[in-house]
């Protein structure tokens, strides 16, 4: 299980490497003038470059804020690279879901992601990490309680 999740982290962030060489690229930048673009020390900009590393918050902030990277493309490499390029979400008039019943603590938290891209894909990354997780953890097959009950899970 735990080289199983090595090899994935490593193909995860050999792929965020390969896209910050393609940034760094297009910019005709050096690897030494994207560091200091970056605000990173040069050794770090290389390990987040060939994948021995995933680059830190403030890196990831400043290619979303000063290259107009998309960090969904960053991670996962959907379409497109740059936000500009992305469609804007036409939202429909606010409509009560429920969530003003919710504690003022997850109402922060909601507007807090709403606010700031970098916080929800941290989150939604956790999230996925939890639900791989939660999916490799779930039995194979109901067991019924009852070993004469042969109907599946009680409702």
């Amino acid at each position: 299980m735990r080289k199983k999740m090595k090899i994935i982290t490593r193909s995860f962030s050999l792929a965020i490497g390969q896209r910050i060489a393609l940034i760094r690229k297009e910019h005709q930048y050096t690897r030494r003038e994207m560091s200091v673009k970056l605000g990173i020390h040069q050794d770090n900009y290389y390990k987040n470059e060939i994948g021995y590393s995933i680059p830190g918050m403030d890196t990831l902030y400043r290619l979303h804020t000063d290259f107009d990277i998309s960090l969904d493309w960053l991670f996962f490499g959907s379409e497109p690279m740059h936000n500009k390029e992305k469609q804007p979400i036409i939202m429909p008039e606010k409509q009560t879901s429920g969530l003003e019943n919710q504690s003022p603590h997850v109402r922060e938290m909601l507007d807090a992601m709403e606010q700031d891209p970098l916080l929800l894909h941290e989150m939604m990354l956790n999230y996925f990490k939890y639900k791989q997780n939660k999916e490799i953890l779930k039995p194979a097959s109901h067991i019924p309680d009852n070993p004469q009950d042969t109907t599946g899970p009680a409702q």
